[in-house]
């Protein structure tokens, strides 16, 4: 079976790769993520799955053209939806669209995509999604759910020094991500200050109270 595997990330295909291999795939790699942002993510991410299609003499079909008005233009309206909402159901339908119409075109027996590969994606989603763009292109879809091997996965990844993320892909994952961390740094500010503050005082008291016994003691010796 000829078949076209979407890309999302290097780690999330760092082992799924070769199980998809003994199960009788020849896998072509297709990277296509206008969601991912900023620009020198996009690259990184790029050139972590070029590197480990590399090593594992994979071919690779890119498309290294970053897509970042083509998925503001697409989730317009979206903008504050939560993650998991409705802005990432149009993530992955791009995604997932543009991978059935290839396999299409380049005549692959079937595809598939990465993102079924993460524990962090909404599995059944995606998987409904491809059975839609599969019978619409009139090409098959290939399921596989290998998120037990997300472990692996990223030991694989580890080894071999390739980048991880830090966040899904999009600007507004990315805010989410980090304001989120910094809100946390905040909270944990403040507990630390409250906490020095709460030793100080008792500090503070048990000095006096040891100073006050001095005193008495130094007006009974007189």
């Amino acid at each position: 079976m000829n078949l076209l595997l979407h890309i999302c990330c290097a780690p999330c295909i760092a082992a799924p790769l070769a199980e998809l291999r003994r199960g009788g795939a020849d896998v072509t790699g297709f990277f296509h993520n206008p969601n991912i942002h900023p620009l020198l993510e996009f690259r990184k991410r790029l050139r972590a799955v070029e590197v480990l299609a590399e090593q594992e003499k994979l071919g690779l079909i890119g498309r290294p053209e970053y897509g970042l008005h083509e998925f503001l233009r697409e989730t317009a309206g979206h903008e504050r939806d939560p993650e998991g909402g409705a802005r990432c159901a149009i993530c992955y339908r791009m995604r997932i669209n543009a991978t059935a119409a290839l396999a299409r075109r380049e005549r692959f027996d079937a595809f598939t995509t990465s993102m079924l590969f993460s524990r962090h994606q909404n599995h059944e989603l995606i998987s409904s999604m491809a059975r839609e763009a599969a019978a619409r292109e009139g090409v098959a879809f290939h399921y596989a759910d290998l998120r037990d091997m997300v472990e692996a996965s990223m030991e694989i990844a580890r080894k071999r020094s390739l980048y991880r993320q830090q966040y899904c892909g999009c600007i507004f994952s990315e805010y989410e991500r980090y304001e989120g961390r910094r809100e946390e740094d905040k909270k944990g500010r403040r507990e630390r200050a409250t906490t020095g503050e709460r030793k100080n005082e008792g500090g503070e008291e048990g000095e006096r109270g040891t100073r006050d016994k001095d005193s008495g003691a130094e007006t009974m010796r007189s």
